[in-house]
């Protein structure tokens, strides 16, 4: 059974896994999401699923999936584990049984049904905009999924507009008034990504001289976006794999461990699926990662939203700045192959409003790329601003 939702297989949205929503005790109302095949539950920290509560043993009771059935075995617990009022040692759970380990009571609600997902009918999600049906069946899922807190992977070519897309989901979802946190996990150097992350305690390391909150303690309560997370370091999955499952950190030098609340967002440019082949990522922290897994699809994917794009982009620009390409230009945009993506035709089309003497984009020609004297001495990049052109051109 496949453990992730991906946007671009079927329209449909593909529950995966499983919940788990208390009934009583001091965590009532709280709903566990499950996407582990195995899972033990029980008051130990030790546990996938801590229940802090006296009539619970430390290590009570597991949960396994076998096909597509979920199984639930007794550890031999003191109090007993019990499904719809009758104690079990090796039972199937069904959907909407009440499971009862000591005296809290869970539900049980897999998640392994298929709900039909429509294209959206809007031709933008927050500040990403596309009419191609590829979008809208993205922009579908994401509506869907934004005002639920599961873990949603983003998967996409550089310049695709997947920290739009995750700074979207942010503002549409019940934590929009809480912190939005971004770490580069690619941009941080491997000795202090842990510090990063997780925050560190005086003389956790050489230079810690004061304690320093990471980016789980700032983003409690609100999303956690962790972009380029396939470059993470090997020997640091162990530690977000056990963050994600136990919403708990320890900093850096510290002992005790801190709570936190976060909605996790996740991104690369990369496929994960072949880094889990090859060893290079851990399969079970990437089903924690892809609880929801969206293929942002690349520009040349979805050319009939490039002049939409443009008009977008042109009107962001000062008044005057801007001139409509003709029909030639048009038709060489459309067909040109954007390796930048989108990134790459919004600089450029900033650029050639302001380098083009009458605003017209024809002053960069996508594809051919005729070099005049301008372009040499600007020494073209169509991945860098316009800012960055400039100050590369003074």
């Amino acid at each position: 059974m496949d453990s992730t939702v991906v946007a671009d297989d079927v329209e449909e949205l593909r529950h995966v896994g499983f919940r788990l929503l208390v009934l009583t005790g001091e965590l009532r109302g709280r709903e566990f999401e499950v996407v582990q095949d195995t899972v033990r539950l029980g008051k130990s920290r030790q546990c996938n699923i801590v229940l802090p509560d006296e009539s619970v043993s430390r290590v009570h009771s597991e949960i396994r999936r076998e096909g597509d059935a979920y199984r639930c075995n007794d550890l031999r617990s003191t109090n007993g584990t019990f499904i719809g009022g009758a104690r079990i040692s090796d039972a199937f759970l069904k959907p909407g049984d009440v499971l009862a380990l000591g005296k809290v009571q869970l539900r049980f609600m897999p998640r392994d049904s298929r709900v039909e997902l429509l294209p959206s009918t809007n031709e933008n999600f927050g500040p990403v905009h596309g009419r191609s049906l590829a979008m809208r069946k993205i922009f579908g899922v994401l509506e869907r999924v934004s005002a639920a807190d599961a873990t949603i992977l983003l998967e996409g070519e550089t310049g695709t507009g997947k920290d739009l897309i995750a700074r979207a989901i942010h503002e549409s979802s019940p934590r929009k008034d809480q912190p939005f946190v971004i770490v580069d996990c690619g941009g941080v150097a491997a000795s202090q990504i842990e510090s990063e992350l997780f925050g560190h305690e005086p003389g956790g390391f050489a230079g810690a001289t004061q304690r320093r909150k990471g980016a789980f303690e700032l983003a409690h309560k609100g999303t956690l976006f962790l972009d380029d997370v396939a470059e993470l370091p090997v020997d640091l999955q162990p530690k977000l794999l056990r963050a994600l499952e136990n919403r708990k950190i320890r900093r850096v030098g510290g002992y005790d461990e801190v709570e936190v609340d976060v909605r996790i967002i996740a991104a690369t440019h990369r496929s994960l699926r072949e880094q889990v082949a090859s060893d290079e990522f851990r399969e079970d922290l990437y089903f924690n990662l892809a609880v929801v897994s969206a293929q942002v699809p690349p520009l040349r994917d979805r050319r009939e939203d490039i002049p939409m794009l443009i008009d977008l982009f042109s009107r962001r620009l000062p008044p005057g700045m801007w001139k409509e390409p003709g029909p030639e230009a048009m038709a060489r945009l459309v067909g040109y192959d954007w390796p930048g993506n989108v990134r790459e035709l919004r600089n450029v089309v900033e650029r050639s409003a302001y380098l083009s003497p009458d605003g017209v984009i024809d002053l960069i020609k996508p594809g051919s790329r005729p070099r005049t004297h301008r372009d040499e001495a600007l020494a073209f990049d169509p991945t860098l601003t316009f800012r960055e052109q400039k100050e590369r051109a003074v």
